[in-house]
């Protein structure tokens, strides 16, 4: 479940674009990103290996490319 001292979500960008959900402890797909933001889920998906925010860069990736 979710830790609730987190203010939002944080969802690993793995290798070959995968996204893992620590909380959850499962690989999510861009569909589950979609769908948390219709239910105003926060989120923020960062590289695994920078650490760097790619939020953005992973919801404007064209479909099929995940």
């Amino acid at each position: 479940m979710h830790d609730p001292e987190t203010p939002y979500v944080v969802v690993e960008c793995c290798e070959g674009q995968r996204l893992y959900d620590a909380d959850l402890r499962r690989y999510i797909t861009v569909d589950d990103l979609y769908a948390w933001q219709l239910m105003s889920v926060p989120f923020i998906v960062r590289d695994a290996k920078s650490g760097e925010d790619v939020t953005s860069a992973i919801l404007l990736e064209p479909a099929g490319l995940h």
